[in-house]
């Protein structure tokens, strides 16, 4: 009798353990889970007045990580001001990484240098560093919104000469808002 109830108590165990496997797969499959790579322009009625690029190049096959490269091509007026601030006349493309934290938000941040741009013979000249840390989160399969913060420091932040501002280096004005829309460049 105790080999028959173990034998019941066994397939009813296994079914159990069936259905919550069923039961989790199926709400995993219904969360949209969003992939990075791809090109982006922001929206300039969203992004202050802007025009800018952002190609992500995934560095993993699942896409929960990129690498990103952001191309400004017209700047607001602030960004502007903030150049002419420290006598730079351009600002260099931003280089920095993506990392997914749940299904549609990434984590990211960015490097962009505030450029002196040069004369013929003469070499452009680095005036300030420009740091973006923000969220990246995904309204859909193409487009997405970025908030996050921008600051700005004087070359001279970066002692050390690595690129970045030095450890307790303080930015030349207070932290800087920034929110963009973005959509996918389509074929």
């Amino acid at each position: 009798m105790t080999g028959l109830l173990q034998g019941r108590i066994s397939r009813w165990s296994m079914l159990a353990a069936l259905l919550v496997t069923a039961g989790l797969s199926l709400a995993w499959n219904g969360q949209r889970h969003y992939r990075l790579g791809g090109g982006f322009i922001g929206r300039p009625i969203d992004s202050g007045g802007m025009h800018w690029s952002a190609f992500q190049a995934p560095l993993d096959p699942a896409g929960k990580t990129a690498a990103l490269r952001v191309d400004v091509y017209s700047y607001s007026e602030l960004a502007a001001g903030l150049l002419a601030y420290s006598g730079a006349d351009a600002l260099s493309d931003g280089i920095g990484q993506l990392a997914m934290i749940s299904n549609d938000t990434a984590k990211g941040s960015l490097v962009f240098y505030g450029m002196k741009q040069g004369t013929l013979g003469t070499p452009r000249e680095v005036k300030q560093i420009w740091l973006f840390d923000g969220i990246t989160k995904f309204t859909g399969p193409d487009s997405y919104n970025v908030d996050g913060v921008m600051l700005v420091y004087s070359a001279e932040a970066d002692g050390d000469g690595d690129g970045r501002p030095d450890s307790g280096a303080l930015p030349i004005v207070d932290p800087i808002p920034a929110l963009y829309a973005v959509t996918r460049v389509l074929p």
